[in-house]
Formats: C-alpha cells, structure tokens, sequence
C-alpha cells in the first residue's frame, strides 16, 4: 500500500496518510477519505512527506500494526 508519511514520531515509528477518492452515496460528489496508520520503520530512515510502500505486520503494539516494505 503506497502512502505519504504524516509525522516522525520516534526513531522506529512514523504515522502515514492513505488518500482514496470515493463518491458519496446520496450526493453523488467526490470526496477524498484519509486514513491513518502507525508504521514500524524497522530502523530505516524516512522524512515527512515522502512517499512510501507499507505492508501488514504482526501487532507489535496496541495500535501498530503496519512495517515499511523492505525494498
């Protein structure tokens, strides 16, 4: 899954945005929905604003459950 990375949190975790556009149901507008994600960076480095690849991971906390793809 491709998403931008939001904010740096500690030296292993940042927060990333997914963006998708979907049209409402009853006003037939196009709307974009944004969902956020705790990533582990697995010691990687990565900056606010770019563009990364994420895949699925064990839980490694409460509410990370998302690894940078090793490329």
């Amino acid at each position: 899954m491709r998403v931008k990375v939001l904010n740096i949190i500690d030296a292993k975790t940042f927060k990333a945005v997914s963006s998708t556009y979907k049209k409402h149901a009853r006003y037939q507008k196009y709307i974009t929905v944004h969902k956020k994600y705790l990533v582990d960076s697995g010691g990687q480095k990565v900056e606010v604003g770019q563009e990364v690849e994420i895949v699925g991971s064990r839980p490694l906390s409460k509410r990370k459950r998302w690894a940078l793809k090793v490329n």
